[in-house]
């Protein structure tokens, strides 16, 4: 009997202890006690009735947005709406705090000239515009309300390939729809005109009128705002990353407005190709194609060939890094740039610019379709070039491209035929591109080209700068010389 007692007061002592213990680590090292805590919480929701349990919670903070804007008087005149004066649109947005901020898609909210806000409960509210960002398509909304339940923002970068998801939105107007599935991909482009896109793919069903709405996680959190799908398929539906909603939504509550760091310098992917050309072995970082007189990269030193392999002290391995890391930085703020010239590495300091609104608007260059086979085309390259004159303008019809003849490139020698199944097809060049750089070699007229590749042996690599006939962006290509 003394022994049950003494059993009985010892369990009790030890339960008494290690509760004791728990709750002064939760005051003295929260964070250490954190991710305890979440566990336990998804594990009670999982209990407690899993995705019907985050659902029922998570409704009451996602609503209805109806975008109207005015027609024109064109547009009334061609019957674009039952209406014949209001165009009306519907999408859904998500409460992120008790002030009445909401969160949705920048293409809903696209020139409307009046929103409105439905809630879980029925009431309607005006809502204000505090900004939007094209780039990533979100916009941020105010409404005016009380009794609101923000849904919490979670960390999309722990989230999985394969963890489980919840959307929730109004398809087709069917309000507060629910779906679920995984994460499929994490670092998807979508749009392909943003260079540092950034979209976690799933296969949650989402159709038109979900734009806008939450991808929760397990922990019922906010880890993506579901934005576009792909109408040729089934099961393939994107989401902006919370993370970046995050950093996006801060600026547009300070500012209305997103304002991204820009160095002034194209980059391209170390291939095996450039690798071999420009014998860089096992680098790692982007090749410097182009660097813009007079901007922050021109301004640091950077020169074309360097291979920037750090950027403020985070390394570089694709251009995709290096996008994302120069428009998360704000301008004006001073980094270090590390790059490799001639197998030396170089720190060197910038000072960031504001990434200008047309980089913001214009689209990622898309490659023509190059013509049929031409008989004359080089066999060991794969195209031919001509002389860069107004004549052979005409003759391959590039006079008729938009732009002014007077800001065209003049110098160089432009591709006249392509084969798509040579060794250039696969790269960037087209019908009508400058070739003003070969192997690091200027190239003026014909005779400079045919200098400098006069000497390629079967299997080697030729090195090119090019520029569109009527444009002044440069870039780079490298292509592996064919048998002739």
């Amino acid at each position: 009997m003394k022994r049950g007692i003494l059993f009985s007061f010892l369990c009790a002592m030890a339960v008494g202890t290690a509760a004791v213990a728990l709750v002064v680590v939760s005051f003295i090292k929260p964070q250490s006690f954190r991710p305890w805590l979440l566990g336990q919480k998804k594990s009670l929701l999982t209990r407690a009735g899993g995705a019907a349990a985050i659902v029922e919670t998570a409704n009451s903070g996602v609503v209805t947005v109806i975008a109207m804007r005015a027609l024109r008087e064109e547009e009334r005149t061609a019957g674009m709406s039952s209406d014949r004066n209001v165009q009306r649109g519907t999408g859904t947005g998500f409460i992120i705090d008790a002030e009445g901020f909401i969160v949705t898609n920048e293409h809903v909210i696209r020139d409307a000239t009046l929103i409105r806000v439905k809630l879980a409960d029925g009431r309607e509210r005006r809502a204000e515009m505090r900004g939007a960002d094209a780039a990533t398509d979100l916009a941020l909304l105010k409404i005016d309300a009380e009794r609101l339940t923000p849904l919490d923002l979670g960390d999309s970068d722990a989230v999985r390939v394969g963890d489980s998801v919840i959307a929730i939105g109004n398809p087709v107007e069917y309000e507060r729809t629910v779906t679920a599935g995984i994460v499929s991909a994490k670092g998807r482009k979508v749009y392909g005109k943003e260079p540092f896109e950034d979209f976690i793919q799933t296969d949650a069903a989402i159709n038109r009128g979900n734009s806008g709405g939450p991808l929760l996680s397990a922990s019922g959190e906010v880890i993506g705002v579901n934005t576009v799908i792909r109408v040729d398929a089934s099961g393939i539906s994107f989401a902006v990353p919370s993370n970046v909603v995050k950093r996006v939504v801060g600026q547009l509550r300070a500012s209305g407005q997103v304002a991204r760091g820009y160095l002034g310098l194209t980059p391209v992917n170390l291939t095996p190709e450039y690798r071999e050309a420009l014998q860089l072995g096992e680098t790692r970082g982007v090749l410097v194609a182009d660097v813009t007189e007079s901007l922050p990269a021109a301004r640091a030193g950077i020169e074309p060939y360097d291979i920037v392999t750090h950027f403020d002290g985070r390394a570089i391995r694709h251009t995709d890094d290096f996008f994302a890391f120069v428009a998360n930085t704000p301008p004006q703020q001073r980094v270090e740039v590390t790059v490799l010239r001639g197998g030396q590495p170089l720190t060197l300091q910038a000072t960031l610019d504001q990434r200008p609104l047309r980089e913001e608007a214009r689209a990622a260059e898309t490659r023509p379709a190059a013509e049929k086979s031409q008989q004359n085309a080089a066999p060991s390259l794969g195209f031919s070039v001509r002389e860069n004159t107004p004549a052979v303008w005409r003759e391959l019809r590039l006079d008729r491209l938009p732009g002014r003849v007077e800001d065209r490139v003049t110098e160089g020698v432009i591709i006249s035929d392509l084969d798509p199944l040579g060794p250039a097809g696969d790269s960037r060049l087209s019908v009508g591109y400058v070739i003003f750089e070969a192997n690091r070699q200027p190239i003026r007229t014909l005779d400079d080209f045919a200098r400098a590749t006069s000497a390629l042996a079967p299997g080697s690599v030729l090195v090119v700068r090019y520029t569109p006939l009527s444009q002044r962006s440069v870039n780079m290509t490298a292509i592996r010389v064919g048998e002739k």
